[in-house]
């Protein structure tokens, strides 16, 4: 099998049902000649001149589509046959007739090497067009491994001396112990949470160009307890929570059944939805992490609280990687963060297969979940879509982004 045929399985059909050029020539001469033998009986042994002549549509039609404009030449001669036993065998057809029957052997020559010519314009288009995609497609790939390697470099290189900033500060800090200012402290404090939102982003664009390849993620799939991962994220958030007096519990179904996921990803979008919830919270507020199960194969997980919520106009852009809206201060603060967060949450959610959604309104809290499956019980993959939830369930708990 040719390279064309490999990469272009539509026009390789097209191709492998047209014969050679010699074939074809053969063919439509057997046809031809079978058509003058069939004319022969009809008109010497028959005398008829009517119930024949459709057979020469036969070699006109595949004389066109084959050799384009040419079968104007096998319909010419075609007719001649038709007029040369009318005038000379006596059938009792009138002349007028064939002649009729010859100019409508002539209409669908051309019509029919018209409609091939047109044909082979757009097959040769097409092929054209495979091949610059094909070649696009190649490009794109070489630009995908280029870029997947100059980000795992990038972030190697930036990782290096944002970490021994960070240590050499908090040295710094440690000598200087209680000779420093109020002023200094404040800037030194300042340099620690910029040095933090560095170390912050450069873990989730880490793990964004982890995501470029989900088939290398998915066989690293195990059953997980997704009440033991809650419960693991909710108690590593307590301090966090507690710093800005909230109340941070989790309400989770008993014996639910396990999923199939990536553990360390899952954790992350867990977690990811807790720390969101915790930052855009104000003060003494509550955030509740839940678990249920939804009919007999998925599994919701919600993380509610009663912060500052989130317009359905902004609602359509969160999931966007590098997307923050903007009225998003919490006690006349801005909330820092590049706005991978949610991007990365729902890439990592749509590899296993669930659907993120989110439910919320300005002023009184946001609900912020996804599905997905339990653990097939065969012995199939363990990561596979969810099925379906109707429409009306979905209005019914909030904008599922696509």
């Amino acid at each position: 099998m040719t390279e064309d045929k490999k990469r272009l399985p539509h026009s390789g059909i097209l191709q492998d049902s047209v014969p050679s050029a010699a074939n074809r020539f053969v063919i439509i001469s057997v046809l031809m000649v079978g058509f003058i033998a069939v004319t022969a009986y009809f008109h010497l042994d028959r005398g008829e001149g009517i119930g024949y002549t459709h057979f020469a549509y036969i070699p006109i039609i595949f004389a066109g589509f084959w050799w384009g404009r040419k079968a104007l030449f096998v319909a010419l001669i075609l007719g001649v046959n038709v007029l040369a036993f009318s005038i000379f065998a006596d059938c009792g057809c009138p002349l007028w007739a064939n002649t009729l029957r010859i100019l409508s052997f002539i209409i669908v020559a051309l019509v029919i090497g018209e409609l091939s010519i047109e044909l082979k314009k757009t097959h040769k288009a097409l092929r054209e067009r495979s091949e610059r995609l094909r070649k696009t497609n190649s490009s794109l790939r070489e630009f995908a491994k280029l870029r997947k390697a100059f980000l795992h470099i990038a972030i190697h290189d930036m990782k290096s001396p944002v970490s021994a900033t960070t240590m050499l500060l908090h040295s710094l800090q440690t000598l200087l112990g209680d000779s420093l200012t109020a002023k200094q402290e404040h800037l030194i404090d300042r340099m620690h949470a910029r040095l933090d939102e560095a170390a912050s982003f450069l873990r989730d664009f880490q793990l964004f160009a982890q995501l470029e390849d989900p088939s290398q993620i998915k066989k690293q799939a195990t059953k997980l307890d997704l009440n033991e991962l809650i419960s693991d994220v909710v108690r590593a958030n307590q301090d966090l929570a507690h710093h800005k007096k909230h109340k941070l519990t989790s309400d989770l179904e008993a014996d639910l059944p396990p999923v199939g996921g990536v553990e360390r990803l899952i954790r992350e979008v867990i977690t990811n939805l807790v720390t969101n919830a915790i930052k855009y919270t104000p003060e003494n507020g509550s955030i509740v992490v839940r678990s249920r199960t939804l009919g007999r194969s998925v599994i919701s997980l919600e993380v509610e609280d009663n912060g500052i919520g989130v317009s359905e106009d902004d609602q359509k852009k969160l999931f966007r990687e590098f997307v923050r809206i903007k009225n998003n201060d919490v006690s006349g603060q801005k909330v820092s963060g590049i706005g991978l967060g949610l991007s990365i949450a729902k890439r990592i959610i749509d590899m296993h297969g669930g659907r993120v959604y989110v439910i919320s309104e300005p002023g009184k809290g946001s609900i912020f979940g996804f599905d997905i499956n339990i653990c097939p019980k065969d012995e199939g993959p363990l990561i596979r879509p969810v099925l379906r939830i109707p429409d009306d369930e979905i209005q019914a708990r909030g904008y599922f982004p696509k």
